[in-house]
């Protein structure tokens, strides 16, 4: 499976994945940044908790930041985009994307993406011109295109619990810990968390996890360093579950972004 990454600390708020072979993340998950996908052969259907949506070529897909989500293929799909974007670089080109998730079907948006995807893969293209490109992008697709206000208001207690969990899910804690905090009965606890947050307790604290890993090895800090510090047992503990999340090992991350690693 070829693999290639963008990634730069002076532009840390982005980062894209290619995949020539797409292969099939079915497990629900969650990314911290908003995701844009795309693929130029085959099709993906995305899975929501209560909805599945196709993607083809020629379309883009949106998924908002902390959307549990899963993907499977129709076909043999080949040629696949991934943007990860900070959410907070949007609001500062007063830019937002309001919607859980969405396909967008119009060709000239996505001839857009793939373009702006092959300007951040070419090393050839200066830094700047990268990021006025990416600029351009999200100008060209949030503003234009994403006009629904989606927004809701959403009830606290289950983010109250989320804020927790970001705040210490590197601490060893068991369901009980947790209902004692809230002042809430365990099985309360997980109905609450599932049913707002769209994942169980132990898979958010889990994709939290090897977010922070990611975070560690795209400092070129060693796998099993990472892996201990982000709450892993071990090595091979960190290996499954960010495979799991995004479909190539930490060595390939790695070695993706340091080439001599």
């Amino acid at each position: 499976m070829k693999t290639d990454i963008f990634k730069n600390p002076k532009l840390n708020f982005i980062e894209l994945r290619y995949v020539k072979e797409i292969p099939e993340c079915t497990k629900m998950h969650l990314h911290e940044e908003i995701t844009i996908t795309a693929l130029k052969e085959g099709s993906l259907n995305l899975s929501f908790n209560d909805v599945s949506l196709k993607l083809l070529p020629n379309e883009v897909g949106i998924i908002n930041n902390n959307i549990p989500h899963g993907a499977s293929t129709n076909t043999i799909s080949k040629c696949g985009y991934v943007l990860y974007i900070n959410q907070k670089y949007l609001k500062y080109l007063n830019l937002n994307f309001n919607a859980p998730y969405k396909v967008i079907k119009q060709k000239d948006i996505y001839k857009s993406f793939i373009k702006l995807c092959d300007c951040l893969l070419n090393k050839e293209i200066s830094l700047i011109e990268k990021e006025e490109h990416f600029y351009s992008f999200c100008l060209f697709l949030f503003s234009s295109e994403i006009k629904e206000d989606y927004t809701s208001t959403k009830p606290t207690l289950a983010f109250e619990i989320k804020h927790y969990l970001d705040e210490n899910y590197l601490e060893e804690f068991t369901l009980e810990d947790l209902a004692v905090e809230f002042s809430l009965s365990a099985v309360h606890l997980i109905r609450v968390f599932k049913k707002e947050i769209g994942l169980p307790i132990h898979s958010y604290v889990l994709n939290k996890k090897v977010h922070k890993a990611k975070e560690l090895i795209a400092e070129n800090i060693s796998i099993v360093e990472a892996a201990l510090s982000s709450g892993f047992f071990d090595q091979s503990h960190l290996n499954r579950s960010f495979k799991r999340i995004f479909q190539i090992t930490p060595k390939e991350y790695q070695s993706s972004i340091f080439p001599k690693c």
